[in-house]
C-alpha cells in the first residue's frame, strides 16, 4: 500500500524543486492513465456500488487537467492557485488508491466465493494491483486451477509477466551480487585463517564467528570485508537452553570494511547444557537505505550530447519485476560514462572482453558499481575491455570520468545499462531497482521510455 502512494504522488513532489516552466498539465499522467482503466471498472456490475467514488474521481481528473493546462499556459503561476491544483491533485491520488483497494477486494472475494463472472470481469480491466506480485500470484493459481484451456487472455498476459519476471529476477541476482546463504558460524580463531583467504564478493567475504559471551551465553560478531554494504541476514534453526531478545531471524546492515557485535543469545538454565543450529547469508547493499527521491542524477554521458533510450522503465525485455527501474542506452564501444551522482567506488572489473546475446555471458560482464551517500548503489554495465578507469574506494565527484562503454556481458549490443538499486526489503536476499529523476538540458525524467532522446545538460 505504502509503494501505491509514493507513485500516485511521484509526479507530485517532483514541482517542489523544480522550475516554474514545467509543463503542470503533466503532473497528472499518472492519474490519467488510470482513468481509462476506471472508466471501464465502473461500468462492471460488480462495482455498481462504488460508483459514486468512481463517477467522482473520473469528473475530478478531467477538471484537473484543464486546470494543469491552463497553468501551463499562464505567463506568472499564482501561487495560491497552483497549490490548490496541487491539493486536487493529492485528492485524486487518495481516491485512485481508495478505489484499488476496492478492486483488489473484489478480486480476492470473486477467488474466495469461485465467482467466474466477477472474476472475468475484473480481471479484463488493467489496473495497477493485478500487477503486484501477491495479487498476480492468485490470480494465476484461480485460472490455473479453473481456466484448463487458458481461455482469458488478460490473464494469459499476467503469466508471460510473471515467467518473464522470475527470468529477471534470476538475472539481476546473477549480474549484480547473488546471494550467500547457509554459511557456517566460525569460531572467533578460525577467523584470521579465513581472512587470509577471502576475495572481494566470496562466499567468506562476510564472516560471523561467536564466542561464549561473559554471562555464558552466546556472543555474534559480523565482519564485512567488502568495501560495499551489506544486508545480513542470521536464522537458527533450533535453540536449546538459549532465548534471544532480539526478534529472529536477524536482519542487519554492515557498512564495507567494518565489524561489529550483532546479537547475544543468553542461557535460560544456567546449569544446563545449551546449542544452537543456525546458519547466515548476506546480499551487496543495504535494504534499509532511504533513496534521496529529491536528489536529480545527471544523464551518464558527456555534457551536450544526444542519447537516446533502447530500454526504458518497465522495458519490454528484461526491465521488469525488481529490475524494472533501469535504462539502457544504445552507444558506439568507447563512450565516455561519467558518474551520474558522487559516490564511492565498490565495485570496479574491467576484465572481460567477451560478450553476448546469451544467458551464459552474464558473469563477463564489465562494471563500475558506486554506493552514494544515502546507502543506494549506482550500476553502469557492460563496459568494454579496460573500461574501468576508477578504483575501489576512490570518491567520486557527479560529472567524474569513471569508464568507457561497451558490449560485454549478457548484451545483445553494445550500450551502457544503467540503474540504481537497494536491496529488496520484502526478500531481504534480492536487489531491486529504484525510480529516480534525471536532469537533462530540457526537463526532469521521471519514467523514461523507449525511443526518448535527451540532451545531456
Amino acid at each position: 500500500m505504502r509503494r501505491l502512494v509514493i507513485m500516485a504522488l511521484f509526479p507530485i513532489t517532483l514541482l517542489l524543486g523544480a522550475s516554474l516552466k514545467l509543463p503542470y498539465e503533466t503532473l497528472s499522467d499518472p492519474l490519467q492513465k488510470s482513468a481509462n482503466s476506471i472508466e471501464i471498472l465502473s461500468h462492471k456490475p460488480i462495482m455498481k456500488p462504488n460508483q459514486v467514488l468512481l463517477g467522482s474521481f473520473l469528473s475530478g481528473i478531467e477538471t484537473t487537467l484543464i486546470q494543469g493546462g491552463e497553468l501551463a499556459n499562464s505567463g506568472n503561476v499564482d501561487t495560491e492557485r497552483l497549490n490548490l491544483y496541487l491539493k486536487d491533485l493529492r485528492a485524486l491520488a487518495q481516491k485512485k488508491e481508495a478505489i484499488e483497494a476496492l478492486y483488489r477486494q473484489s478480486l480476492s472475494l470473486a477467488i474466495h466465493d469461485s465467482d467466474k463472472k466477477s472474476f472475468e470481469d475484473l480481471v479484463s480491466v488493467p489496473l495497477d494491483p493485478l500487477h503486484y506480485p501477491r495479487i498476480r500470484a492468485e490470480v494465476i493459481a484461480f485460472y490455473q486451477k479453473n481456466y484448463p484451456h487458458h481461455s482469458l487472455k488478460s490473464v494469459e498476459a499476467l503469466c508471460d509477466e510473471q515467467e518473464l519476471e522470475n527470468k529477471s529476477i534470476q538475472l539481476a541476482i546473477e549480474q549484480e551480487q547473488a546471494y550467500e546463504e547457509h554459511l557456517r558460524i566460525l569460531k572467533r580463531s578460525e577467523v584470521t585463517g579465513v581472512k587470509r583467504m577471502a576475495q572481494i564478493g566470496s562466499r567468506n567475504s562476510v564472516i560471523l564467528s561467536a564466542d561464549t559471551s561473559a554471562s555464558g551465553g552466546v556472543e555474534f560478531e559480523a565482519e564485512n570485508l567488502n568495501p560495499y554494504t551489506v544486508t545480513l541476514s542470521v536464522d537458527f534453526e533450533s535453540l536449546t537452553n538459549l532465548k534471544s531478545e532480539t526478534k529472529l531471524p536477524l536482519y542487519v546492515e554492515i557498512a564495507g570494511r567494518s565489524k561489529k557485535k550483532i546479537l547475544e543469545l543468553t542461557r535460560i538454565d544456567p546449569r544446563g547444557m545449551s546449542d544452537y543450529r543456525s546458519s547466515y547469508g548476506w546480499v551487496r547493499g543495504s535494504a534499509f537505505a532511504r533513496h534521496n527521491d529529491d536528489y536529480l542524477y545527471a544523464l551518464p554521458f558527456a555534457r551536450g550530447s544526444n542519447v537516446c533510450v533502447s530500454q526504458g522503465y518497465h522495458g519490454e525485455t528484461s526491465h521488469k519485476g525488481l529490475s524494472a527501474y533501469a535504462i539502457d542506452f544504445p552507444v558506439p564501444v568507447g563512450t565516455p560514462i561519467y558518474a551520474a551522482r558522487e559516490g564511492t567506488v565498490v565495485g570496479a572489473e574491467g576484465s572481460s572482453n567477451q560478450g553476448g546475446s546469451s544467458p551464459e555471458y552474464r558473469k563477463f560482464a564489465n562494471y563500475v558499481i558506486l554506493e552514494h551517500s544515502d546507502g543506494t548503489m549506482g550500476n553502469y554495465y557492460h563496459l568494454r575491455q579496460g573500461g574501468a578507469v576508477v578504483r575501489i574506494g576512490e570518491k567520486i565527484s557527479k560529472g567524474q570520468l569513471i569508464a568507457y562503454s561497451g558490449n560485454t556481458g549478457y548484451s545483445s549490443g553494445p550500450h551502457l545499462h544503467f540503474s540504481v538499486s537497494k536491496v529488496d526489503p520484502v526478500t531481504m536476499r534480492r536487489p531491486m531497482n529504484l525510480p529516480v529523476k534525471i536532469q537533462t538540458a530540457t526537463q526532469i525524467v521521471t519514467l523514461p521510455h523507449k525511443g526518448d532522446q535527451y540532451t545531456v545538460q
